[in-house]
């Protein structure tokens, strides 16, 4: 049997399954409540990946939930070829029509904004590609992502800025991360797959994908408690980069905070969202210098020496902020999972602020609203991407490099049998310095819920 109908059957056992124990909820999209691969229509058939096609360990992740009312195989019509020739899954609407009953239907999650309207998008959306990559070349230490976790921000035709005030070309830039806010992996784990791309109208062209290093590995940064160190994290030979990117994560201390405000004489109304969001903090570096026939990697670990000439160099500052994500750190719970809509049960924050009325209103109205349910405002669709600035200076003729996953080594040419073989895209260029602003939206949508 073909991977192809392997994987049909395995999605028609799983409908089946989720038929037999799936909750119908009133909502103004149709829930699916039976499926036929028979009744698929033939043009829909022919939008899933060719019978022979290689598929990734990233494609077919996504299983509907209780919530969700899309069939898995519609959602596996949304897939791009990567650049290994295998098949990812990619960016697609929260929403769809469901071409069997020609009605509305949900997916559960959204993917950030729709990257069919930048002008990078033609660069593909491979999710999970750079984990492909390192799986192979180290399957002893893989790391796997999520799908729901991929969100994507952009900006068109920015003037941007100059470090000396002044205005600069016009550019666009797209980022694409995987930012999981819904599980304990970020507690933990720090390297989570980035793709960062810029085109400038003075060719200034940078495309890089990479598995990015976010703060020490098997830690991060309590929002209000500090430092947390758990030890453990998954691969096992993530490095750490001190000081250059970080995950500040809400921890029980901001509860605790917050409970001690509301108990002070005239402090009725404290602000309910300080410190209850996420910021990962992307200050990448990955540069090629050179000591006589000596390559010398750069990706901004502690003590590099500068004193040689330089063949390239990109960085950045990126910020990706998340607001009301649905979980916070709580080393009492289970996995260290605290649930933000539990703190809505509590007295004196049951009505302090407008989400949690919501919540509680939902309750008197004797509807059941748990973590993970569409009708919760956390859920982590309120994003911000920091965009900032990026520097980029290439000394050479080669724009095209390769590098392996973590970006920690980076040669003229590919070499599989040390993993370098992410193509990157780096153009020739005097050194710059650009400024992008910010770029924000609030992704919402009809059965969107955590995970997402």
């Amino acid at each position: 049997m073909n991977r192809r109908l392997r994987l049909l059957s395995r999605l028609a056992m799983t409908v089946i399954l989720l038929i037999v124990v799936m909750q119908v909820r009133p909502t103004s999209i149709t829930a699916q409540t039976t499926t036929s691969f028979a009744s698929i229509p033939p043009a829909f058939l022919s939008r899933l990946p060719p019978n022979n096609a290689n598929l990734s360990q990233a494609y077919g992740l996504w299983q509907p939930t209780q919530f969700d009312t899309c069939p898995q195989w519609l959602h596996d019509t949304y897939w791009v070829y990567g650049p290994d020739g295998k098949v990812y899954p990619t960016w697609h609407p929260p929403t769809d029509i469901d071409p069997t009953t020609n009605k509305p239907c949900t997916y559960g999650h959204e993917h950030g904004r729709n990257p069919g309207e930048s002008k990078l998008g033609s660069w593909g959306l491979p999710f999970g590609y750079v984990n492909e990559q390192l799986a192979e070349s180290d399957p002893a230490h893989p790391r796997l992502e999520d799908h729901v976790g991929h969100k994507v921000e952009w900006k068109n035709n920015v003037r941007v800025n100059l470090p000396d005030g002044g205005s600069g070309p016009i550019c666009h830039i797209l980022t694409k991360l995987h930012q999981g806010t819904h599980s304990a992996d970020a507690f933990t784990n720090n390297m989570h797959e980035l793709f960062y791309y810029v085109s400038c109208e003075n060719d200034v062209t940078i495309r890089w994908r990479g598995m990015h290093l976010f703060g020490p590995a098997g830690a991060f940064t309590g929002a209000c408690g500090g430092d947390k160190n758990l030890g453990t994290f998954t691969p096992t030979t993530s490095p750490t980069l001190p000081n250059q990117s970080g995950r500040t994560i809400p921890d029980k201390e901001c509860l605790k905070n917050l409970l001690e405000r509301i108990k002070q004489p005239g402090d009725s109304s404290p602000e309910y969202y300080a410190n209850y969001f996420e910021d990962w903090t992307s200050g990448f570096v990955h540069g090629l210098y050179q000591n006589g026939d000596q390559y010398l990697d750069n990706w901004g670990q502690a003590g590099f020496n500068r004193n040689y000439p330089t063949l390239f160099e990109i960085s950045a500052g990126t910020y990706f902020k998340v607001s009301a994500p649905s979980r916070y750190f709580d080393p009492t719970q289970p996995n260290n999972l605290g649930r933000r809509i539990d703190m809505c049960f509590i007295d004196g924050l049951k009505y302090l602020q407008a989400d949690c009325a919501k919540v509680n209103d939902l309750l008197k109205a004797g509807e059941q609203v748990t973590w993970d349910d569409p009708q919760s405002p956390f859920k982590g669709t309120h994003r911000t991407t920091h965009f900032d600035w990026v520097r980029v200076y290439n000394n050479t003729d080669i724009e095209k490099w390769y590098s392996n996953a973590i970006g920690t080594i980076i040669r003229p040419q590919p070499d599989p049998s040390k993993g370098i073989v992410v193509e990157q895209i780096i153009s020739k260029t005097p050194q710059v310095m650009y400024g992008f602003g910010d770029g924000e939206g609030y992704f919402d949508d009809v059965g969107v819920h955590a995970p997402n």
